[in-house]
């Protein structure tokens, strides 16, 4: 009977001893890492927008020959509204872009100035719409991004000049001038297919200028410049799968 109590003892001891011996040579596998799933901004998008926008006109009225100059600032201001279409392309979470967008513009505002000391010229600036392509950089977190924007601008406006209480004796209608903008927002996604927006943007649309022999009146440079911030909401195509993000 002891011989076989100790060869059930010797057995039961040996496959234990294998036991931790396997055990040693496993490799230790580290456990794999969490993942989340963010928002993907990659795709097409399209919005609408609306804002406020306020500026300045400045420039100088003379005669035709360049003389009696009469130099002027006006600040003008109103509601804008339009709409804007893009492309975004998320590289982990920085977001590389192209824009381009189209507001209407109920800025204007005008003054009366002096020539010679007294009161001479009513001269009114109306701004009448605006857009741009653009460029854009962000950096995203989840749902949120913020982002940078630059690029080229061209916009509208008329200038008129008159004697003060008096229908205007020439107006300078700009079309379509050369212009650059730059800005900054943020934009989330509260929706996989819906962004909201809010930015800020100055557009510079250069000088215009004009002589009228006619009125014997001149501009020499005519420079109107629009600080506007603007809330949006776009619609973005397509449901791109979303980033991987390891911790």
């Amino acid at each position: 009977m002891k011989k076989i109590a100790l060869a059930a003892a010797a057995l039961v001891i040996g496959t234990a001893g294998a036991s931790a011996a396997d055990l040693a040579a496993r490799p230790y596998t580290k456990a794999p890492a969490p993942v989340a799933a963010v928002y993907n901004w990659t795709g097409f998008y399209i919005g609408a927008d609306v804002g406020y926008g306020w500026g300045r006109s400045t420039g100088t009225l003379t005669n035709a020959a360049g003389l009696f100059p009469v130099p002027y600032s006006l600040d003008p201001s109103g509601v804008i509204g339009g709409g804007f279409v893009g492309f975004n392309y998320q590289i982990s979470n920085v977001v590389l872009g192209v824009e381009a967008d189209w507001q209407a513009s109920d800025l204007n505002d005008s003054g009366n100035f002096l020539l010679g000391g007294v009161p001479t010229y009513t001269i009114r600036t109306s701004v009448n719409d605006y857009g741009s392509v653009r460029g854009r950089l962000g950096l995203a977190f989840d749902r949120w991004m913020v982002f940078g924007t630059a690029g080229y601008a061209w916009g509208s406006w008329d200038t008129s000049y008159a004697f003060i209480g008096a229908p205007p004796f020439v107006t300078a209608g700009v079309s379509s001038h050369d212009g650059w903008t730059a800005g900054a927002g943020i934009e989330y996604a509260f929706a996989d297919n819906w962004l909201g927006r809010v930015e800020y943007r100055y557009t510079d649309l250069g000088r215009a200028s004009f002589v009228s022999p006619l009125t014997n009146s001149a501009e020499v440079g005519n420079r109107v410049t629009i600080n506007d911030v603007r809330v949006g909401i776009a619609y973005k195509f397509g449901a791109p799968a979303p980033v991987v993000a390891r911790y």
